[in-house]
């Protein structure tokens, strides 16, 4: 047999004491597994982080009522943008017998900067009235703040950057005018290991929050020791427990002159003579390096070739066929 809510004295009159005392006597909020207080309760999305919000209903009198289905909508007005909802939005769920919680999943699909409002309802039990309302943001990170490393900027999720081995670099966030972020403690984090095994030491301490005021932040990453390898970083806004998208760091030999040379060869005996080519890759900071890519054209294509650890790259050419030697600096772009 379907329950029914009674208002009592201190509540008929007033929506918001019914509200407050149906919701919060029988259902406790959770985002990702945290429980939050319904006055507490905000949800803040960030793209590439599905965020859960659930229900606990473990202790109410509502469990296995035939008419007992939740639904999650917009408030009317209030509506997202860029959203995905599993289940979708509208959709009736049973608080069935057995079952002490149901959960949505909510991503951000389009991030952009704005805001929404959120409301549980339960429609078949009209005499109950909807649960305080949810407000949420989107916060798109990227956008939020004006990113650089060394003088190149970059955006979180979208570029990759190529530090150099031997050198020092920085990364320097600023946050846009009217930016959500700003005096917000934020951290960065490694994200694909530990860039200590690759010798770079990241000042102020990755683990360090720090406010991001107008002026900006900046970290050193030292790479002076650094060791060849791939890693990532991650903006992270600290109160929101939040994450921007990935920034890739490629750690090598990424910025290099280079020398060329040739030499003409006569074997002598019963051999032709050849010509030699090479190509010298110099490190501004290491000298002659070992490992860089030399791409070689030719007249039957395309080829590349690695540095030795004289940092040299040398092709015999016995039929006229070379054209050219070049390196292309990842650091900056320049073809040397």
């Amino acid at each position: 047999m379907a329950s029914t809510l009674i208002p009592t004295a201190s509540s008929a009159g007033s929506s918001n004491s019914v509200s407050s005392s149906t919701w919060l006597q029988n259902f406790r909020p959770h985002v990702n597994n945290v429980y939050v207080r319904w006055p507490d309760l905000k949800l803040t999305l960030v793209e590439g982080q599905p965020c859960t919000l659930t229900l606990d209903y473990e202790y109410s009198w509502l469990i296995g009522d035939p008419d007992a289905f939740l639904v999650l909508d917009y408030v009317p007005g209030k509506e997202g943008q860029g959203l995905k909802f599993d289940p979708p939005l509208g959709q009736a769920l049973q608080m069935a017998d057995g079952t002490t919680s149901l959960s949505w999943s909510i991503s951000v699909e389009q991030p952009s900067d704005s805001e929404f409002e959120l409301q549980f309802a339960i429609p078949r039990m009209a005499e109950l009235p909807k649960s305080p309302q949810v407000p949420g943001c989107v916060i798109d990170i990227a956008q939020a703040v004006d990113a650089a490393f060394d003088q190149f900027e970059v955006v979180f999720g979208t570029s990759t950057v190529y530090p150099c081995q031997g050198t020092k670099h920085t990364l320097t966030v600023k946050p846009k005018p009217s930016s959500p972020l700003l005096g917000e403690p934020v951290r960065l984090f490694l994200d694909g290991g530990n860039i200590e095994k690759f010798g770079v030491r990241v000042t102020p301490a990755l683990e360090n929050p720090r406010l991001l005021t107008e002026a900006g932040l900046t970290w050193e990453l030292d790479c002076v020791n650094g060791q060849k390898g791939d890693f990532t970083l991650q903006l992270g806004v600290v109160g929101f427990g939040l994450r921007s998208l990935p920034l890739p760091l490629s750690l090598a030999h990424n910025l290099v002159t280079a020398e060329r040379w040739s030499e003409y060869v006569e074997p002598g005996g019963h051999r032709d003579p050849y010509y030699l080519y090479s190509i010298r890759a110099t490190s501004p900071f290491l000298g002659p390096v070992y490992g860089v890519k030399v791409t070689l054209y030719t007249s039957m294509g395309t080829a590349y070739m690695i540095t030795a650890l004289n940092g040299e790259a040398i092709m015999a050419d016995y039929d006229g066929r070379f054209i050219k030697m070049e390196i292309t600096n990842l650091y900056d772009g320049s073809v040397v």
